[in-house]
């Protein structure tokens, strides 16, 4: 069974070339595809070096590619998406984990990634932790849908699940100047308006936590390969949330955390990754009319589990509202793609009243 990394990029800095070497001793081969009309001085011969194959293509605008027609091209089994500015975690170099590819049900697999930061750390809080990405995928499947626009996902049909420890290191904020990475965001915006990603790329502004990089682990076949199936109606009247404390006010647009007590009461794990992750969240409704102002809240993730029958501490984000005024806020639980806990459990709801202020 074969398994190829594939890299789509027009910039391959010398910083790179540790982390993709990395990429070709795990996998059969690393298969990297490079834009022309977009290369950067260097990235060629780089490639050359570092990659199995290099292939040339042109693209007419900056995010044009056909990835399906790329991913058909590596010519194998299964096919892992890597970036330019991502590192494989220590577990993926001890090579156990192949054996579940060979004989596992699933299509695909979403990958945690860990946002690092200059010194060594990463940033232990939402929504930077943990940042799903679906990058290892059958190959060759009828069906699979693949990006055409900035920040779209691929989608493969058939069951997905995720990993308990096989992870991914991402650069970008260490790699990148402060000012470079403000640019990435305009440049983004622009593509997609609303989607530039600017608290992921401006972390300094929000001031998150950090932790240094766990040691390496040995990934247990028996328990590395995690799913989270739709909550039927009765476990979720076993799940609760004890909000310890939230601010009298904030800043407009201003993201701050809470610090949240999950009580989880079934008699099995619940997770935030695919297919149907459950994930901390929010509304902001108007106090004095109680209309909804923001209904969707940022999503907080519990990873890698808040175990049966325990009580388990989160952290949570939260962004204030972009208009100052009286809000109150509600913190709750959801299954993406199910149901929001309040619709089977309205007491699950908790509410702070916060008054949100211009920034000074």
């Amino acid at each position: 069974m074969r398994i190829k990394a594939m890299l789509v990029t027009h910039h391959l800095p010398e910083e790179s070339m540790p982390w993709m070497a990395e990429a070709r001793s795990v996998f059969d081969e690393l298969v990297i595809f490079i834009d022309e009309n977009r290369v950067k001085t260097g990235t060629v011969d780089r490639a050359k070096e570092v990659g199995s194959r290099v292939h040339l293509y042109k693209a007419d605008t900056w995010y044009e590619w056909d990835l399906e027609a790329k991913a058909r091209a590596c010519d194998s089994e299964w096919v892992f998406q890597i970036e330019y500015d991502e590192q494989l975690s220590p577990e993926w170099q001890q090579g156990g984990w192949r054996q579940l590819l060979e004989t596992t049900e699933f299509t695909h697999f979403w990958i945690a990634r860990r946002w690092t930061v200059p010194g060594g750390g990463y940033i232990c809080d939402p929504p930077w932790w943990p940042d799903f990405q679906l990058r290892l995928f059958r190959n060759h499947l009828e069906g699979a849908t693949f990006p055409t626009k900035l920040h779209e996902r691929i989608r493969v049909p058939g069951p997905g699940a995720s990993f308990r420890s096989l992870m991914i290191y991402h650069h970008v904020l260490a790699l990148c100047s402060r000012a470079e990475r403000e640019d990435r965001v305009r440049r983004y915006e622009e593509m997609r308006p609303g989607e530039g990603g600017g608290h992921y790329y401006s972390y300094e502004k929000y001031h998150p936590s950090e932790a240094p990089l766990p040691g390496p682990t040995s990934p247990d076949c028996e328990s590395e390969v995690i799913r989270m199936d739709s909550l039927p109606r009765e476990k979720i009247l076993d799940i609760s949330i004890n909000v310890k404390s939230a601010p009298s006010d904030v800043a407009v647009s201003e993201m701050f955390w809470l610090d949240v007590e999950l009580t989880n009461a079934t008699r099995d794990p619940i997770y935030s990754c695919p297919p149907f992750p459950v994930r901390l969240t929010y509304h902001w409704l108007d106090e004095a009319t109680r209309l909804m102002v923001v209904f969707e809240g940022e999503r907080s993730g519990i990873f890698p589990c808040a175990p049966a029958t325990s009580i388990t501490p989160w952290r949570m984000a939260v962004i204030a509202p972009n208009e100052p005024g009286g809000y109150a806020l509600q913190v709750t639980l959801v299954q993406d793609g199910v149901r929001w806990f309040e619709d089977v459990n309205p007491d699950i709801l908790q509410e702070f009243s916060v008054r949100v202020k211009p920034v000074s």
